[in-house]
């Protein structure tokens, strides 16, 4: 057997620290949307909403997101399209399919209400370990242990752990400490304990309502717990997009030769490879589109940023109101200026479209998360 990482506490420190965590959380807890009304389904939606994403940003995004889906049968019925278009800005948009994926599992194997089962909620696409405790916990009240981010760091400072552990440890810490009778309470402060106090660099220690118990604190070692983590690398991407408008509206297309950029439907857009101008990369994209040489007129770039890439939309526009194009691909559609806003889900299209067309637009260009 191997030397255990800590000293196991004993029942009666353990209720001591439940005892001065729940107090300071009902004095201090922070008025939030999925506190106010605890539903399952406004649970489920703002852990994903909250997976590497900071409270602050979520917000808004929720209180928009619950109006145009005020259940699970809302966001079941609507397309993905629509889904992803009201995600727009927050990232990682693979979370806002598998919200939609798991909605049209609910409403098709429970009848639209929200699986009470720990191993069901579990199942649903997009649903890892640490959300089906959240909900599990906070919406249904079950003794459920969830160790995040926040709950990790709050453990290693008490235990005094600097070269970090397995992670079967924090679970069976998580699972040791989560009382019977009040886990949704406990385990909204735990987390919000390690968003507001035990914060990764210089925690406010002094007002901590659990300080006295704190291994790290004694030791002086908390501001080295935990240790600095290695984030990946920010990369360059660099991006040609046509806007080609015609009597019909703006050109949009399916292809999508940057997979990254969110949605459906979007601008024509190639990659701008090291070897490549941006001029060459658009006029080959223009021919391919229309068949022959198009004059392009060179827009203001625009930059953006998704997840870990740095992009740089070099932006080209052509008007063929003079010009006979018919459109012989499935994959590419005409849209009215007034009818984008249903189309595009991500800003940077929106910001390129600005680029193109500026004041005189009939689309209003939102400002990007």
């Amino acid at each position: 057997m191997g030397v255990r990482l800590y000293q196991e506490w004993p029942p009666a420190k353990i209720r001591n620290f439940q005892r001065l965590l729940l107090g300071w959380y009902e004095k201090n807890r922070r008025e939030l949307p999925w506190r106010n009304r605890r539903t399952p389904y406004r649970v489920w939606v703002s852990e994903i909403m909250l997976q590497q994403t900071q409270v602050r940003t979520v917000l808004p995004y929720f209180e928009r997101f619950m109006r145009r889906f005020p259940d699970v049968s809302a966001l079941a019925g609507s397309s993905e399209e629509e889904v992803l278009k009201f995600w727009a800005g927050l990232g990682y948009y693979s979370r806002a399919r598998n919200l939609h994926r798991a909605a049209r599992r609910i409403v098709r194997d429970y009848g639209g209400r929200f699986p009470n089962n720990f191993e069901e909620i579990l199942m649903l696409p997009g649903v890892g370990r640490y959300t089906a405790g959240a909900i599990h916990s906070i919406a249904f009240n079950k003794p459920q242990p969830i160790v995040d981010g926040n709950v990790r760091r709050v453990i290693s400072r008490l235990h005094g752990i600097e070269k970090g552990a397995p992670e079967d440890f924090f679970w069976e810490q998580a699972a040791a400490w989560v009382p019977t009778d009040c886990p949704s309470d406990f385990n909204q402060a735990i987390m919000e304990l390690g968003a507001l106090l035990c914060v990764p660099a210089q925690p406010v220690c002094l007002i901590c309502p659990v300080h006295l118990l704190c291994e790290a604190r004694r030791k002086g070692v908390q501001d080295r717990i935990p240790a600095p983590r290695t984030s990946r690398a920010a990369e360059d991407v660099e991006l040609v997009m046509l806007v080609l408008e015609g009597k019909a509206g703006i050109l949009m297309t399916t292809e999508r030769a940057a997979t990254f950029i969110p949605g459906k439907w979007g601008l024509p857009v190639r990659t701008v490879e090291l070897e490549d101008s941006p001029e060459a990369v658009a006029a080959k994209l223009a021919r391919r589109i229309y068949g022959k040489p198009l004059e392009l007129r060179k827009c203001a770039p625009v930059r953006h940023g998704i997840t870990y890439r740095r992009i740089l939309a070099h932006v080209f526009y052509a008007g063929l109101d003079r010009v006979v194009f018919k459109l012989t691909s499935s994959s590419y559609r005409w849209i009215d200026q007034p009818d984008l806003e249903g189309f595009i889900t991500s800003s940077l299209f929106r910001k390129a479209l600005d680029s193109a067309l500026g004041r005189s637009a009939r689309f209003t260009v939102r400002s990007s998360q």
